[in-house]
This record gives C-alpha cells, structure tokens and sequence, in this order.
C-alpha cells in the first residue's frame, strides 16, 4: 500500500509549519509512520555554506550524503518529483506536505488569511479550512478549524488522504483527469484502485532513476517477455524477483 498524501497549503507566515507539527505529533501518537515533505524557493538554502557537505558538491560532486548513528541526509543538485521525493522517504503510511500549491490532485489542507486567499487556494479538494479568522460567517464547504483542532483535523487526514496519483491527467480511469478522479474519490463516487497506473508494482520500469507509468498492456508484455526468457535459462527455476540493468551507450 503506497503512503497517502495530503498537502498543507498556504501563503508565508500563514502557519503551515505550526499545524504540520500538531499534526505529525498527534497522528504519531496514532501509531502511524509520517513523513513530511516541503517545498523551498529556489533561492532556499538546503545546505550549509561552507560544510563537508557543501564542499563536496562545489568541488564537482551530484550528490552527497551524511550517514551518522540513526540518522542520514542527502543532497542532491538536480529537482527531484514529489513521487521520487516519496520512494526515498521509505515506507511511511501517511506524508504531510507543505506547499506544493500547484499539484491539483492531492487532498489539501487550507490556512488563508483572508476571504480572497480562500478563493485562491480553494480548487475542490479542500478537507479543511484552518482559519480562525473566517469562523465567524461565510460559506465554507470543507471542515473549518481553528488552529488548535488539531484531533480533528488528524481524523480528517487519517479518512481522507490519499495515495499520490500519477498526474497524467490519461483519462484511463474513466475521469478526465487526475484532478477529476481525487475530487470523485473524496466525494466516495470513486476509489483509488481505478487508477491503472497507481497499482502497478508487479512491474517497474526505471530509466535514469525515474519510474516511467507503464499501462495494464505494457505490464503484460515486460512480464511475459522477460519470464519467457529467463524460463529458458539455467538455474532460474521458481524465480520470484527479476531485476534487469541495461547501460545506454552515447546519446541514448
């Protein structure tokens, strides 16, 4: 079962950072793996200046890493997709996000500051409007909390948060896109398991590090192909893994 994603979403000093903490805090106390996940500006310092770390990247390195006892951090000079974000976090049930305004598919968690922000940031899949100030009138179609309903707003998470969908928008599940399909599943016109790319672990597909959707029909046809195949091989009787690495020469 892939984690469930929610996005907790806001301008500066709206207090993301404040609810995702009462959330993590009371949803751990549950009993379930969190994980958090936040987007920066592009000019947000993720590194130290002047660090080991840091070093190791200015003197040419992709990547560096700290290891230490129970814990690790990893730095990398190249954007990263919330979905390859997910798959280094681990196995986690639930992640918080914070930001990520423009994903369009994932259930959200509202904090405006005012009647026009909560238009902005309103797009159907609000589960919850965080706004102390508009509690008093006002039409609004999600759950509205105050800032320390944090209970609540963990039960709200735990029912209604989702897997992260593919956001290719293929039309595959019958809605025309992924957008469509989340907003169906919180309406409960819909369940996650209409996604044909979402269930797909039987069968992965990784180029340069990047997991590449494949349809029911491509599945089938990697799976066939490779196992008939390995079945004429030596020493690979009752195979229950495959794994294959092919290097690209030149350009690809």
């Amino acid at each position: 079962m892939p984690a469930r994603v929610v996005a907790v979403v806001g301008y500066k000093s709206s207090g993301k950072t404040r609810v995702i903490e009462g959330l993590v805090r009371e949803l751990t106390s549950r009993g379930h793996r969190v994980g958090t996940l936040k987007h920066a500006t592009p000019h947000h310092l993720l590194d130290t200046p002047g660090r080991d770390t840091w070093r190791h990247r200015e003197a040419g390195a992709e990547a560096s890493a700290v290891i230490a006892d129970g814990r690790a951090a990893l730095f990398l000079d190249r954007p990263l997709t919330v979905a390859e974000a997910l798959e280094i976090l681990g196995p986690l049930d639930l992640v918080i996000l914070e930001g990520f305004k423009s994903l369009d598919y994932i259930p959200r968690i509202l904090l405006p500051r005012s009647p026009g922000e909560l238009e902005e940031l309103s797009n159907g899949l609000e589960i919850a409007v965080v706004a102390p100030q508009l509690l008093e009138g006002g039409e609004v179609e999600a759950s509205l909390l105050g800032l320390d309903e944090v209970e609540e707003l963990a039960s709200l998470v735990e029912a209604r948060a989702l897997p992260l969908l593919p956001g290719l928008n293929c039309g595959r599940c019958g809605h025309e896109s992924c957008r469509e399909l989340a907003k169906a599943i919180l309406m409960g016109e819909a369940d996650a398991s209409g996604c044909v790319y979402l269930w797909a672990g039987d069968v992965e597909l990784l180029v340069d590090g990047r997991r590449v959707p494949l349809n029911p029909y491509v599945r089938g046809v990697f799976r066939g192909v490779l196992q008939g195949l390995i079945n004429t091989l030596k020493g690979c009787e009752g195979i229950r893994r495959i794994e294959v690495r092919l290097e690209v020469e030149g350009d690809g």
